[in-house]
């Protein structure tokens, strides 16, 4: 045997080898772990041996094999676009200011039409203004014009870019969310112009969903009030009907107590009904869920925070880190950076309020009220009193709370479905089935009509299979039930490469050619008919992957992978341990 046959030898071996590593994850995920533990990959690591390839490379299945949960999201576009229009008439209003053009009053957002009016104070400068603002703002066009005031609207294109903008905003906001979370194999997808749909695969209590995907709304920053006694008032002046539901509090005992007085109850809706209408308008009344330290760190109880109308929206926040480890002074924070808007803003507005609390709002709940030690530009940092395992929780939650940032709308469950995991297990065995039983069906055909050949593209045919599940495993990618569907049409595809080869030799040895001469050409001729086949195959397979969402992608997926891998095993592989059986033993025959 020449130099070159050992160095494929020698490239066969370390695939085989390295596709047995890849494999290892996905081994102890379904034969070593409980069923109910397949998808903690905390529990998976502590398994594993210290030589196998990380947990996350592991064999995960979609929603359709193992169950889990469903749900589709409704992004309000409608908000949406008004929150667009309020940012741009606030910055309309300071670039006249910036560019001494003259003085607008405060603008006023219809939110039925999102039309933008601006007043000047001076009628002579409405000319310049309504000139500067429609070359700069080009996505405003002058609706009405009377006197002292402009009335500005988005133009069409304007209004769909928005909010095509809007729902790409959000998935992407829900997404990195949840992977935070540590959810494993979710899929998320756009579902028509104002939905967004997602698979958690092997997810099964829809309340946990509901917590999970239910905190991926609206962030802000926003004052707390120095005085808050206005409770105090409404608790003597409207005494509740029941005073076990509802209490008052004079003064707090830990440090995420709101300032004391404050009103407290486990019923947070009976607590924001007591309150509603009683509080003077800007202000407004928000509560804090004082969680419990179990598992599933339930709420407790709520307390009422009073909130001043300074704020800073939270999508003008760049980013967020929990280091994990406390300060020089031993006490645990958490790190962000603003944008250059949000920079300024939360500059003006900690620059003037030293000392003061600052509440950071996601989803009109208080998740932390930290007080202001100093103004805070472009970075910051919000320290938290807590030790122990709790702290580290509680920094992990604030943390993903700010570095998700806000949607750039709020986002409601429109649907959520459990599917059951009996129709998980029965798919799981039925694809099973049919794949084993198609495979002993062809291994054993071709064993029969090509003997020896058959054996050794039988021998090619296990090693693909295996080759596709490591593929598969080493991309992270989801096996669904269409992606099983490519998975035996690829096997199918490297079937049939094989059998190009061996009819090809067999012609060869009709022709009167010697067993080596027969080989070698058999191999040669059959090359370019097995490559174009293959590479037509591998370009719809690409079209599937670009084009295509959920399961779709899944059957791309395991289609491309087996196609590269048939062209591997039926090429190369074949080739080596036929040309052993031929060349190396001086055979004068083929077994074909």
């Amino acid at each position: 045997m020449d130099r070159n046959w050992y160095t494929r030898l020698g490239v066969i071996l370390a695939v085989t080898l390295g596709t047995l590593w890849m494999l290892v994850p996905s081994y102890y995920s379904f034969f070593v772990l409980d069923r109910a533990d397949r998808n903690n990959v905390e529990k998976l690591k502590a398994v594993l041996p210290f030589w196998a390839p990380p947990a996350k490379y592991r064999l995960s299945l979609g929603l359709d094999l193992q169950g889990g949960i469903h749900l589709v999201m409704h992004v309000d576009m409608k908000t949406a676009l008004t929150k667009r229009a309020e940012r741009r008439a606030s910055q309309m209003v300071s670039w006249v200011a910036s560019k001494k053009l003259g003085e607008l009053e405060a603008p006023v957002i219809d939110p039925d039409t999102n039309r933008v009016t601006l007043v000047a104070k001076d009628p002579a400068t409405v000319e310049a203004i309504q000139k500067g603002l429609l070359d700069t703002f080009s996505d405003f066009k002058l609706k009405n014009r009377d006197g002292a005031k402009l009335e500005l609207g988005l133009d069409d294109s304007s209004l769909e870019g928005m909010s095509a903008e809007a729902l790409d905003q959000a998935l992407l906001r829900i997404r990195e969310r949840i992977d935070k979370w540590g959810v494993a194999e979710v899929q998320i997808a756009k579902l028509g112009n104002d939905q967004i749909q997602i698979s958690l695969p092997g997810q099964s209590d829809p309340e946990q969903v509901k917590q999970l995907i239910g905190e991926t709304g609206q962030l802000e920053f926003r004052l707390v009030a120095t005085d808050s006694s206005i409770f105090s008032k409404i608790y003597t002046d409207t005494p509740p009907a029941d005073a076990t539901l509802i209490r008052l509090v004079q003064a707090g005992t830990t440090a995420d107590s709101p300032p004391g007085p404050f009103l407290e109850s486990e019923n947070r809706q009976a607590l924001l009904e007591y309150v509603n209408g009683k509080v003077p308008a800007p202000q407004k009344v928000l509560t804090h869920c004082v969680k419990d330290t179990g598992p599933k760190a339930k709420c407790l109880k709520y307390q009422t925070y009073l909130l001043d109308t300074q704020n800073v929206p939270g999508d003008l926040l760049k980013g967020a880190w929990f280091p994990g480890s406390p300060n020089n002074q031993g006490q645990y924070y958490v790190a962000f950076e603003m944008q250059p808007d949000g920079a300024k803003q939360m500059g003006e507005l900690t620059g003037k309020n030293i000392r003061r609390q600052m509440g950071i709002i996601l989803d009109e709940n208080v998740m932390s009220a930290p007080s202001i030690q100093s103004e805070i530009t472009d970075s910051g940092t919000i320290t938290f009193g807590r030790m122990g395992s709790e702290a580290k929780e509680y920094g992990k939650l604030l943390a993903i709370t700010l570095q998700s940032g806000a949607l750039p709308a709020p986002v409601s469950i429109g649907e959520i479905r459990v599917v059951g995991a009996s129709l998980g297990d029965e798919l799981i065995k039925k694809g099973a089935f049919a794949a084993m039983l198609g495979l002993a069906i062809v291994v054993l055909f071709m064993a029969i009509y090509y003997k020896v050949s058959g054996m050794v593209a039988d021998v090619a045919l296990v090693l693909n299979g295996g080759l596709i599940l490591a593929g598969l495993a080493a991309f992270g990618a989801t096996l669904t039930l269409p992606g099983i569907a490519g998975f035996v049409l690829t096997l199918g595809i490297a079937v049939d490469a094989n059998v190009l080869i061996n009819e090809r030799v067999r012609e060869e040895l009709a022709a009167g050619k010697t067993a080596r001469q027969a080989v070698d050409q058999g191999y040669d001729r059959a090359f370019w008919t097995i490559f174009d086949a293959h590479v037509t195959t591998l370009i719809a397979g690409f079209v599937l992957m670009a084009t295509g969402t959920g399961p779709v992608r899944g059957f791309a997926t395991s289609l491309i992978i087996g196609i590269i891998a048939s062209l591997f095993t039926s090429i190369v592989v074949t080739r080596l341990i036929t040309t052993y059986l031929v060349h190396g033993r001086n055979a004068s025959t083929v077994s074909v």
